[in-house]
């Protein structure tokens, strides 16, 4: 389950139309048998690693060295969480072409900095969530790993990852 479904879920529970550009996948399945929705889900926090998981298995991508202000917030309100954006930020904002969640509209770039100083000095994570369900103990498997990051490309795909977060991650492949 992921925040994603949320909408189609009261939608279909309300037996409302879901449109079709929504990502999200009613939850009612899962909730009366278990099936599961997806094949994976993407996650993680702003300018940290890019995390995947399968169910039973955890990818966590950190940005390559030297990476880890190649991001951007993507915006049709240029203001964050709990403050303004300064000046210097503001001007160097551009107008970045449409995703394709964003129904047409260009929005505002604006060049950010890691705001989690230092996380990505961990490297790249592998977690084996069913003999290690605190991910306390990486595993190291190139076959589980290489699957992962597949998994990782076609879900940031899906998404509409902008091209700098590839780069970011060492992922060059758009």
């Amino acid at each position: 389950m992921q925040m994603i479904d949320w909408a189609p879920t009261l939608l279909d529970y309300f037996q409302q139309p879901i449109p079709a550009d929504m990502q999200g996948q009613p939850l009612a399945k899962v909730i009366a048998s278990d099936e599961p929705v997806r094949e994976g889900a993407l996650f993680g926090v702003f300018s940290g690693h890019v995390n995947v998981t399968d169910g039973r298995y955890v990818y966590m991508r950190a940005a390559q060295p030297g990476r880890e202000h190649d991001i951007a917030n993507y915006t049709l309100m240029p203001i964050k969480m709990n403050a303004r954006y300064d000046v210097d930020e503001l001007g160097k904002l551009s107008l970045a072409p449409p995703f394709k969640f964003t129904k047409g509209l260009q929005v505002l770039r604006i060049p950010a900095r890691e705001k989690y100083k230092g996380v990505n000095s961990f490297g790249h994570l592998l977690f084996d969530l069913r003999d290690d369900p605190q991910q306390q103990h990486p595993i190291h498997d190139e076959a589980i790993e290489a699957r992962m990051i597949n998994l990782l490309i076609r879900l940031m795909k899906e998404n509409d990852a902008p091209a700098e977060q590839y780069r970011r991650l060492g992922l060059d492949v758009i």
